[in-house]
């Protein structure tokens, strides 16, 4: 006869053999796929709103689908700006801009229509440029020459070569531009006149600037702070001292969440009234160069990415707490994320990592058509002659030569495990329940 202490104790022995065939080992989150990027440097990456394309800028111009698969190159570019419905982008290298338009306007993006549409070079080197999101302006500043805005569809071109200024943007509907230096924000009007100077007393030359779509507010750092300024009355709303020297920033289009990366491996997290949420350190043990490169954030902020000098990607919720984690073997230099929050791109020297969100993020379908170039060429995608090869070439995409990783379903929630489509913590835990209720009433029998 078995006595009823052996009795129990098999049983807890089974519920938990149970859990640990149910429940899997806790997860790092894995890239969903990886691309190498070859022959430049990768500067920073661009991404429309449902993910469906993506830019990086490295020299040349790789453009990809959301499935990770690569369609062609585009010249040239170091650092290069999107639309939010993908159908435009502009980009510079040196003192050249770069327009790029979709030759198809009609039905759902297509990546490999994104062509380049021409190019305008200034006397000086380009330090920033933005575009509205219906492509048809183009801003930048360039080196001790003031700004340049173009007209994309004429090409016309307003410039004001009085004032220098580091950064230049542009809101969403191309109603305000402004720039800043050092010691000036200036407001400018649609022919490059300057409308509205106001006087800045900064500690450096600021890194970061973004505009929100729905109110005046602008943000940019000045050393170890972050300062919120009216953009039209020209006034400081707030300055808030970061938990470490920014490094890295982006705010949603309506300026209610704002990132900050910081040098010390801190994710700070502000409201629009400059007050800290939360903050986040990825650098607990405090090491060198762990700093946050990149920053990025869905449109309603409730995902957070970040980047970080010693090879993380770390994907926060809203609340700051953490739902995944990635080490890879090279700094990230670069962090995006889709407006839908359905992809997170991470940059390293040499490779592109992408991470799905949800179960429907990597579904996207093959691009209807692609560019393949003859590895002949000096220049991939041009011919001898310089003219661009724009034929479609029959046959697959190339795919990335790193094998591409199962679709992360779910990232880790506060239960620490990645979940299937099928299964959840409830799911799970009916059997488990069952087991239970049967022990007890066996032990009562007995």
């Amino acid at each position: 006869m078995v006595s009823l202490n052996t009795f129990k104790a098999g049983t807890v022995f089974l519920v938990l053999l149970l859990i640990a065939s149910i429940i899997p080992a806790v997860q790092a989150t894995e890239p969903s796929w990886v691309y190498p990027i070859t022959g430049g440097e990768i500067g920073n990456i661009a991404v429309s709103s449902d993910g469906s394309t993506i830019v990086v800028a490295a020299g040349t111009l790789w453009i990809f689908s959301k499935n990770g698969t690569y369609i062609k190159k585009e010249p040239w570019g170091k650092t290069v700006v999107l639309a939010p419905n993908g159908r435009y982008a502009a980009s510079f290298l040196g003192s050249t801009l770069y327009f790029f338009r979709s030759l198809t306007m009609t039905g759902s993006p297509d990546p490999g229509q994104l062509n380049k549409i021409w190019e305008y070079s200034v006397p000086n080197q380009v330090l920033s440029v933005d575009i509205t999101d219906d492509g048809s302006t183009i801003v930048a500043a360039t080196e001790g020459d003031g700004i340049f805005i173009i007209t994309t569809s004429t090409q016309k071109i307003s410039s004001s070569k009085t004032f220098p200024n580091t950064l230049i943007r542009i809101s969403h509907d191309g109603r305000r531009i402004v720039g800043i230096s050092a010691d000036k924000i200036r407001v400018y009007s649609s022919n490059a006149k300057v409308y509205q100077t106001y006087s800045l007393t900064s500690v450096a030359q600021p890194r970061f600037l973004a505009l929100s779509q729905t109110t005046p507010l602008m943000i940019f750092n000045d050393g170890q702070k972050i300062r919120g300024y009216d953009a039209s009355l020209g006034t400081d709303l707030w300055t808030v001292r970061a938990t470490g020297n920014p490094i890295s920033l982006a705010m949603t289009p309506s300026g209610s969440c704002i990132i900050a990366g910081t040098e010390n491996g801190n994710i700070d997290r502000y409201d629009d009234k400059g007050i800290l949420n939360w903050s986040y350190s990825s650098n607990k043990e405090n090491t060198l160069s762990a700093g946050i490169t990149g920053v990025a954030l869905s449109r309603d902020g409730k995902l957070v990415a970040g980047g970080t000098s010693d090879g993380k990607v770390i994907i926060l919720d809203a609340s700051g707490k953490l739902l995944g984690s990635y080490k890879a073997k090279e700094t990230i230099r670069s962090v995006a994320m889709s407006n839908d929050g359905s992809i997170i791109l991470a940059a390293g020297k040499e490779n592109l990592y992408a991470f799905y969100t949800s179960p429907s993020s990597g579904s996207s379908s093959t691009p209807v058509s692609y560019y393949q170039f003859d590895p002949k060429n000096q220049t991939p995608g041009f011919n001898a002659s310089g003219q661009q090869n724009l034929t479609p070439q029959p046959g697959t995409p190339a795919r990335p030569t790193t094998p591409v990783r199962s679709t992360i379903t779910e990232l880790p929630t506060t239960y620490s495990v990645i979940r299937t489509a099928t299964q959840s913590p409830v799911s799970a835990l009916i059997p488990l329940l069952g087991i239970l209720v049967a022990a007890f009433v066996l032990s009562k029998r007995r």
